[in-house]
């Protein structure tokens, strides 16, 4: 799979964009803050409709956006078939410029306006039918921090990656989070004397339905990683190492049940957990809690890994993940690197280089163009961008 044509509009700050491009190397050259970030950024949105930069979605639309939205087209082949998405994001609470000399960026859109538009090959659709038709894995400096950050990053690894591939998981993803968000702001009220706790019940058995699907699907793809990243780990540190990826729930989990026969376990972990959960008002068993662990020759990488080894495992997890989504696709994930080289040691460098250099597109941005080898530069599509434009070199 690879992008053919990219148009931003009011996209950050690109005010107007064109940009055509194809299957092979693409390396974008600049300095900080001129829109390398925010041009992967737009392309990340293609595939989950979401910015991975952004505290809120309506934060891409630039500034000065006289229509107070940002657009994202672009055109796709994959295996079988191409397929074109527009995605359009509104920013309904524009900011007061004052006596700006941008007039329209005054004017007030109303809350209840639509936030976002999809088109699917000039169809209308939903946020959920756009993901896994574009997919990407996406390498940024925090992944490298993937061992020794916290927990919902490395849960986050496992969601955006089995919601691209899996729309049925992203979708009890997204009523397993409306549970919890509810469960939670009941148990508050229950500890408040406010509500019947026998209340908790059918959220519970919603809780224990949609838990033990993601849990499932979690756990099987742990096991692709495993068999994926472990190969991977000893080519990069010399055949020193073995690497072990470890699911912790906080559920209670017995590999030989199926997802019916979890589910009335699930629900008395939570009833023994329910005086607990009442005193503090948080839900503190389900997959929204779960970690996962890395172990190298069977010491953890999250206590124990040097700096050195925590990166080396970030780095064949990674590329596990891009491998995983190929098997199960059928289609190669266009592979996003945003500044990551300057973040590894040489020995590192070399080797995810050699490693990307494999995939059918890969779009990478540096700050330091002249550090790339120059075989490197004589096989890739070179581009300077300064302050939301961008040439080739």
């Amino acid at each position: 799979m690879y992008l053919s044509h990219l148009a931003l509009t009011d996209f950050r700050n690109y005010r107007h964009l064109e940009l055509a491009l194809g299957p092979g190397f693409f390396l974008f050259s600049g300095e900080n803050a001129q829109g390398k970030t925010n041009l992967l950024e737009a392309v990340a949105m293609i595939s989950t409709s979401t910015s991975f930069h952004a505290s809120a979605d309506r934060e891409v639309v630039n500034w000065y956006a006289h229509d107070h939205l940002a657009r994202i087209e672009a055109a796709a082949q994959r295996r079988q078939d191409q397929v074109e998405v527009e995605l359009v994001v509104f920013d309904p609470t524009p900011p007061d410029m004052g006596d700006s000399t941008e007039p329209g960026r005054r004017i007030e859109i109303p809350l209840s306006a639509q936030r976002k538009r999809i088109k699917i090959n000039h169809v209308p659709k939903r946020s959920l039918d756009l993901i896994g038709q574009v997919t990407n894995v996406l390498f940024a400096p925090a992944d490298l921090h993937l061992v020794d950050g916290s927990p919902d990053e490395r849960r986050r690894l496992l969601d955006r990656c089995l919601c691209q591939v899996q729309p049925r998981y992203c979708q009890a993803l997204q009523q397993y989070r409306k549970i919890i968000t509810q469960r939670a702001a009941l148990l508050k009220r229950i500890r408040d004397y406010q509500e019947d706790p026998r209340q908790l019940d059918y959220l519970d058995e919603r809780l224990t339905i949609l838990a033990s699907l993601l849990l499932f699907e979690r756990q099987r793809l742990i096991g692709a990683l495993n068999d994926l990243a472990q190969p991977l780990q000893e080519e990069i540190s010399g055949g020193r190492e073995q690497l072990q990826v470890v699911y912790r729930p906080t559920f209670k989990v017995d590999p030989g049940w199926s997802q019916a026969e979890a589910q009335p376990h699930y629900r008395q972990q939570l009833r023994d957990a329910r005086r607990k959960e009442i005193q503090q008002g948080v839900c503190l068993l389900g997959p929204h809690r779960d970690d996962l662990d890395f172990l190298v020759n069977g010491m953890s990488m999250i206590t124990y890994g040097s700096r050195g080894q925590q990166r080396t495992v970030a780095l064949s997890t990674k590329l596990a993940e891009l491998a995983y989504m190929r098997a199960t696709t059928g289609d190669e994930p266009i592979l996003l690197l945003d500044d990551v080289f300057s973040e590894l040691d040489l020995p590192r460098r070399a080797h995810l280089l050699q490693a990307v250099l494999q995939h059918e597109q890969v779009l990478l941005t540096t700050t330091d163009y002249a550090s790339f080898p120059p075989e490197i530069l004589a096989r890739s599509h070179t581009y300077q961008v300064v302050n939301g434009e961008i040439h080739p070199l």
